[in-house]
């Protein structure tokens, strides 16, 4: 009681029973409802930077793409969420603890939003292709009057994969050197399937 020592413990100060005292190596207060952030376990501490690094990032920075799309993840992610509000009765924490669980379903809501909007503008990209081809072929007639000559010019074409024709008309073409980037490639492969387009056929 009379010692200048640090001592770690977990006790009240006698002296100033809602100041400051030395617990587990570091300072820590002693006020009111201060030992609920004690719920907050090593394991449930890496759940929460998950949800920031993984989900509410991606989401703050718009890079939508690189939310993961694992559903089991998400459950779980949403369940260990809900054990550690049940273990704690400190409404700053239960604050901070609904932030998180509404990044996390805001995340998903945006991916599968995202997902949608560009399937979309693809829609929206190939049907205007057809009407300007309509537009431009109505009521045209070639008629082709030529001499026949001596040369003969060979070319090949090739087609690309949907999923590559889908990257260039959202993203547009990469830089030369650059190539493609394997996570929106992931992305668009995903949303492709769940419309039952082949990504690549």
């Amino acid at each position: 009681m009379f010692s200048n020592a640090l001592v770690s413990t977990t006790n009240r100060s006698i002296y100033n029973p809602v100041g400051m005292g030395y617990l587990n190596g570091k300072d820590e207060s002693y006020g009111p409802g201060s030992n609920d952030f004690s719920v907050i376990t090593t394991s449930y501490y890496n759940t929460l930077q998950k949800i920031h690094d993984f989900y509410g990032l991606q989401m703050a920075n718009r890079t939508y793409f690189n939310i993961p799309n694992d559903y089991d993840q998400y459950v779980q992610l949403y369940v260990i969420l809900q054990q550690i509000q049940i273990k704690t009765k400190n409404s700053s924490l239960l604050l901070l603890l609904k932030i998180a669980e509404d990044t996390l379903v805001g995340a998903i809501n945006s991916y599968t939003l995202y997902g949608e909007n560009l399937v979309l503008n693809v829609d929206k990209s190939g049907l205007q292709q057809k009407i300007n081809d309509i537009l431009s072929n109505k009521n045209e007639k070639f008629v082709e009057v030529a001499a026949a000559t001596g040369q003969l010019a060979i070319s090949k074409t090739f087609k690309l994969a949907p999923v590559f024709n889908y990257y260039i008309i959202i993203y547009g073409m990469p830089a030369f050197g650059v190539g493609f980037d394997p996570a929106k490639i992931n992305f668009l492969v995903n949303m492709l399937q769940q419309h039952g387009i082949n990504p690549f056929k």
